[in-house]
């Protein structure tokens, strides 16, 4: 994949990705229908590489950075991993977690006491500390739970979305450049997402090491 052009500006990106949002929060959680995970899109990796798992106690918590973005992948006992992306910004933070195919879902909070505390639809919640350059908590989905470490990200690697005619397309880009999303019909139906097109709208976009 080629790289991206320049991103929007941040006052033009804010007011865009809360429109966005908006958007998001209304319309959530994954339809029954299974579907194949597409292809991998590639941006050229401007991050560190997730690191190995860890062999040994978690690092101790720490407050979140003011501007920050995370990225990490679940493995699920059935089905294709989760890719989980949090960003924080002035202690709001925003998650999205999908599986490329059919699953997807929302989240919103603040940091409250060193832990950020998200809420989704359907009973969706993540919680979560920083430290070590991660953070390090638990995604609820439905009846599911998983313990996740996302390590922080930089550069263009974070959490995307665009929507158009009532379709909505969200997309996580890792510290390796790969690329997970989900698109989402006006129906509700889903589908693995279309390429990342440079017009996407970047949510967040914090540089910070938490």
């Amino acid at each position: 994949m080629t790289r991206r052009g320049p991103l929007l500006t941040l006052a033009a990106a804010a007011v865009l990705g809360l429109a966005l949002l908006g958007v998001n929060m209304s319309k959530e959680e994954p339809a029954p229908a299974a579907a194949t995970a597409p292809a991998a899109s590639v941006v050229p990796p401007t991050a560190a590489p997730s690191p190995a798992a860890a062999t040994g106690p978690a690092p101790a918590s720490a407050p979140f950075p003011a501007k920050a973005d995370y990225v990490g992948t679940i493995t699920r006992a059935a089905g294709p991993p989760l890719t989980l992306a949090i960003t924080v910004e002035d202690g709001a933070v925003t998650a999205y977690a999908c599986d490329g195919a059919a699953v997807e879902t929302w989240l919103q909070g603040r940091v409250i006491d060193d832990v950020a505390k998200l809420e989704g639809r359907n009973g969706a919640r993540l919680e979560g500390r920083a430290g070590g350059g991660a953070v390090r908590g638990t995604l609820w989905i439905g009846d599911k739970s998983w313990e996740f470490t996302a390590p922080v990200v930089t550069g263009e690697a974070g959490l995307y979305a665009a929507t158009d005619s009532g379709v909505r397309q969200s997309w996580i880009v890792d510290g390796s450049g790969g690329v997970t999303g989900v698109r989402r019909g006006a129906d509700g139906a889903t589908a693995p997402a279309g390429p990342l097109p440079t017009t996407a709208t970047r949510i967040g976009g914090g540089d910070g090491v938490g």
